[in-house]
């Protein structure tokens, strides 16, 4: 698919080239997801989209479903049909869930790239607030990692029990050895690394690099733990698979790909959560460590505002007492996304946060266009 997409861009003109895939997202509630490989298909193309608007539209069809030649000029970035039935993707808030007790206490809670960042940040919170008394932390260096030492120190003082183990979780076998040694009841899989490149400068083998310790890792837990009984299954992933992918392709394939897993999952009665992660503070620590002052506020600009500690952690708590497969923990700022609807440059996956936009003029014999009452009368929400 790569390949494909630097040719089609490399083309002159604004030709539109229309990707199709089968089953690779969960366009209705519950919906499983058939083609993982392809959901991270969706995740690049979607990093595409937002490097050439107007270049690229998504297609996903049903089992017996066929595209209707007309879908392409709908003006949408993604559609799904669905027994015959055209669907297109919207954001929307979810009201906070009637708490749903989410026992995490009761055995051995893995949490890979555990030993700082996001890791550690959620080691401390589960320890704190949710009653953990075993933990596993994973990185590749394990207690040689920078803060390993401190970090399972901290949280032995809060009475818990850590083991820091060093394991390639993209390698199956090592992490079949660490898990055949320590079963475990609950995984927050934290690990990943970030390749950051736009479209046509990314290789196949820069692409693999990005998949191997986020996706290829989820999917060899996913597959280990088949037999066990997790009371969780959380996979950390990134907004940047849904919207606004501009210049991290790789990453947002491999975060698609985990969307995808967790709806799996779901569709098949098992726990399962991705957490699609907005921009965090940079204070935080991980991905997002890097970050200036300057890249923050070029952010909120767009209408992404940073994530606090507090704000994170609470809405982590949400996501795991609520009874969705994919949420994403986004601070938007809804008067930037106007600005961007108004600029045309939002995506229509973020429409749906916006307030509509009306454009009044005058109608012929001096009336006024419709305005929004009538135009929207008999519309569902």
């Amino acid at each position: 698919m790569l390949e494909q997409l630097h040719t089609h861009l490399a083309a002159d003109g604004d030709a539109r080239l229309l990707v199709v895939t089968h089953g690779a997202v969960a366009a209705l509630p519950g919906e499983d997801v058939t083609d993982l490989g392809q959901a991270a298909v969706w995740g690049l193309v979607r990093a595409a989209q937002a490097e050439h608007p107007g270049r690229l539209v998504l297609a996903d069809l049903g089992a017996d479903d066929t595209l209707p030649a007309a879908a392409p000029a709908y003006g949408e970035a993604e559609l799904a049909v669905r027994d015959g039935a055209l669907l297109a993707p919207r954001l929307v808030r979810v009201a906070p869930a009637e708490r749903r007790d989410v026992a995490l206490d009761r055995g051995t809670v893995l949490i890979t790239g555990g030993t700082g960042g996001l890791g550690a940040l959620t080691a401390r919170h589960l320890v704190a607030e949710h009653g953990v008394r075993s933990l596993l932390l994973t990185s590749r260096r394990g207690a040689e990692a920078p803060g390993a030492a401190e970090l399972a120190a901290e949280l032995e003082a809060a009475g818990a029990t850590v083991t820091v183990a060093a394991c390639d979780v993209a390698d199956r076998e090592a992490l079949a050895a660490l898990l055949a040694e320590h079963p475990v009841t609950a995984v927050f899989h934290a690990a990943g690394v970030v390749d950051d490149a736009t479209i046509n400068s990314l290789t196949a083998e820069r692409v693999a690099g990005v998949l191997a310790p986020k996706a290829d890792a989820a999917r060899h837990l996913h597959e280990l733990a088949l037999g066990l009984s997790l009371d969780a299954f959380v996979l950390y992933s990134s907004a940047a698979g849904t919207f606004d992918g501009s210049g991290q392709g790789a990453y947002a394939a491999a975060n698609a790909y985990l969307d995808a897993l967790a709806a799996h999952r779901h569709a098949s009665g098992l726990p399962a959560v991705s957490l699609a992660w907005g921009l965090w503070d940079p204070s935080v620590g991980g991905m997002g460590a890097e970050l200036t002052s300057a890249d923050v506020d070029r952010m909120a600009r767009t209408g992404i505002l940073a994530i606090g500690r507090e704000q994170g952690l609470a809405l982590l708590d949400a996501a795991l007492a609520g009874a969705h497969a994919h949420v994403l923990p986004v601070a938007f700022d809804r008067g930037a996304l106007e600005q961007r609807a108004r600029l045309n440059s939002l995506p229509s996956v973020l429409g749906g946060l916006t307030r509509p936009t009306v454009v009044r003029k005058a109608a012929a014999g001096g009336e006024r266009a419709p305005g929004p009452g009538r135009a929207s009368a008999g519309r569902s929400p």
